[in-house]
């Protein structure tokens, strides 16, 4: 009959197990514990000495030496209590004035983006009619066009197209500073318009006069945004999602090319 022989197990492997572990830390701790006191209490004492007495001739009994422990645990676990408490309040008034501020910044944004998106459009239709007047003097007969007339034109047409280049910086700082607190898809939403219309600039064409280059494209992706901005709530913080209400009831569904533009 074969006999098996038990080979001891590595003691670095026993010691790596959870139980033994807290086996070796309880018995640490209790020996700490209890065995100091037993010994300081064990000396010779005087014979009229009681258990909770304590003189010159009398040492702290073990049980003295425990029930003082246990009243010094009390007290510092109160203390560490109270500043645990101390320190979660002005923790939690840092998350809500950091919230606060938050709040603020995003009713700014979504308040400012509107007001500068309205100057934009409006900004867009005194270019429009610059344009317009421009092309007039274009039109006119060599004896009717006197050349201060085209300059003048020619002097407030580039006059508002640098106004609304200022206009579309402005909302690009103000992108810029609520980028943290503004939804990311609204923040891509008014990032491509501002780089679509700032790509568009007004051109010349053959015959002398002037083009505003897509600027019904342009006005309904404007428009489109004063919408969305106008649908902020301050009680949820967020913007009503309205894609395709715009696009819908628009007066350029009749050019469906132009619709699909408008849409991208």
């Amino acid at each position: 009959m074969a006999v098996h022989k038990l080979m001891p197990m590595p003691i670095l492997e026993l010691c790596k197990k959870p139980k033994v572990i807290a086996a070796v830390v309880f018995a640490g701790f209790v020996s700490g514990t209890f065995v100091p006191y037993l010994v300081f209490g064990s000396g010779p004492d005087d014979p009229t000495c009681g258990r909770f007495d304590y003189s010159r001739r009398c040492d702290l009994s073990p049980t003295l030496f425990l029930l003082v422990d246990v009243v010094i645990g009390i007290l510092l676990a109160v203390f560490f209590h109270y500043l645990s408490k101390r320190n979660q309040i002005r923790l939690d008034q840092i998350i809500e004035s950091q919230e606060a501020l938050r709040n603020k910044r995003m009713d700014y944004a979504a308040q400012h983006l509107k007001q500068l998106f309205q100057l934009t459009l409006f900004t867009m239709s005194v270019t429009k009619r610059s344009v317009s007047h421009y092309n007039l003097t274009v039109g006119l007969k060599d004896d009717e066009k006197p050349m201060w007339m085209q300059s003048v034109t020619l002097s407030e047409l580039r006059r508002d197209e640098a106004k609304l280049g200022r206009v579309l910086q402005s909302v690009r700082s103000i992108l810029t500073a609520a980028n943290d607190v503004l939804d990311p898809d609204m923040v891509h939403r008014v990032d491509g318009v501002c780089n679509y219309l700032g790509e568009i600039s007004v051109e010349q064409k053959a015959d002398g006069t002037m083009e505003f280059p897509k600027y019904d494209v342009c006005r309904m992706k404007v428009s489109y945004l004063i919408e969305l901005l106008q649908t902020y709530s301050r009680a949820t913080r967020s913007f009503k999602d309205i894609v395709e209400e715009p696009y819908g009831t628009s007066t350029i569904d009749s050019e469906p090319d132009l619709a699909e533009e408008v849409k991208h």
